[in-house]
């Protein structure tokens, strides 16, 4: 009975939960169609990574994993956690149908180790009917960091009312910063040396901004995780967010008030990854987990997880369903041409954890942004080091 099985480990995402969704039997189907059974575990983010590492290091049986695209590729090929992959062999999986940037984001030196099942990046929302009056009319597909300070600002001094909620998590906060960063033209990792450029003035200024951005946010928006940015906007107690790709679905679904007054825009230094599925060297079972692995991307499922989450990977998806979710077109923008990936590094996680340490220390009031900084740049630099023994 065993060896008919295949055991995922995943994210707990909002997009994921599409997959276990009673109302879109998606395992059901799949297990009517193969006769495989699925054991499909869902993990917080914050308790994921040391779940995972068990995962590949034996310790817990799993065939399916989620990845976090370009972010941990590199690494997880490099240390042969991930079984290659192959093209599928059914031509109606139709893998072109795959944004371009996505399906590069799935290979490390031309070779394929992922699948991807859906994206998440920085999307802006924002209330009409609230900001216009203060900022005008906006008539563009995507914004500065500058800018979203400057309607923010000016919407708090206008009516002396919060103008955003932001997400403060530990796990998160370096990623959800790093628009601003880049909008000084500073990259934290170089591309060509993965060095750290975290001690440059355009570090300080971003932070800085963003700090300032939290001066115009809602009470208690530093121990916002994604729900409660969710509800927040929801609710119209503010007037405008940035929330991953990945959560639009969850923000506009029947609980949004007045969802046809909402707006979309991408920022310009915007992020974005593509979480993605990959099946681990180590599995017994990697023929059934690769019939699993292609079904769940397929493009039947991607409508439904475009549907529920709100975030898709395929163009007939954004195509066919463009006049039911009004964000489609800035998100396939965002995907396409506004995100721009980290460089694929090795040991990326442990590389960023003093950044994520250091930004969430500013962020709640336990250090001043310079020193920091550059606290977080020597962190990085003494963990470079110690890889090139």
């Amino acid at each position: 009975m065993m060896e008919n099985l295949v055991k995922v480990l995943a994210v707990a995402d909002p997009a994921v939960n599409v997959y276990v969704k009673p109302e879109y039997s998606i395992l059901n189907k799949f297990k009517a169609t193969h006769g495989i059974d699925v054991e499909f575990d869902i993990i917080p983010f914050e308790n994921y990574y040391e779940k995972l590492m068990k995962a590949f290091a034996g310790e817990l049986d799993y065939d399916m994993v989620m990845v976090a695209g370009h972010l941990w590729l590199k690494d997880f090929v490099s240390k042969d956690y991930l079984a290659q992959l192959t093209e599928p062999s059914d031509k109606a999986y139709d893998e072109m149908d795959i944004t371009e940037v996505v399906r590069d984001e799935m290979k490390i030196d031309g070779k394929k180790y992922l699948y991807p099942s859906f994206c998440d990046g920085h999307i802006m929302l924002y209330r009409k009917s609230m900001i216009e009056p203060v900022y005008g009319k906006i008539n563009k597909k995507s914004i500065t960091t500058d800018e979203y300070l400057d309607i923010a600002r000016k919407y708090y001094k206008e009516t002396s009312k919060p103008s955003v909620a932001m997400k403060a998590h530990e796990s998160e906060i370096f990623l959800d910063i790093l628009p601003f960063i880049r909008n000084e033209g500073i990259e934290p990792f170089d591309e060509n040396t993965n060095m750290p450029q975290l001690d440059d003035i355009g570090c300080l200024n971003a932070l800085n901004k963003y700090l300032e951005l939290k001066s115009y946010a809602v009470s208690g928006t530093e121990n916002f995780a994604n729900d409660e940015v969710r509800k927040a906007f929801q609710n119209k107690e503010v007037p405008m967010t940035i929330t991953w790709g990945g959560q639009l679905g969850m923000v506009m679904d029947e609980n949004c008030i007045d969802k046809e007054d909402v707006g979309f825009l991408a920022l310009n230094t915007s992020w974005n990854v593509t979480w993605s599925f990959g099946v681990s060297k180590a599995s017994s079972r990697k023929d059934k987990a690769i019939k699993l692995l292609e079904y769940l991307t397929s493009k039947e499922v991607d409508r439904y997880v475009g549907s529920y989450a709100g975030s898709p990977v395929r163009k007939s998806t954004y195509e066919a369903d463009k006049d039911n979710y009004p964000w489609y077109e800035i998100h396939y923008d965002l995907v396409t041409k506004y995100a721009k990936p980290l460089p694929k590094m090795l040991n990326a996680g442990k590389l960023m954890e003093p950044i994520y340490k250091g930004v969430y220390s500013v962020f709640t009031d336990k250090a001043l942004p310079a020193s920091a900084l550059k606290e977080m740049h020597n962190q990085v630099m003494k963990l470079k080091m110690e890889e090139s023994k």
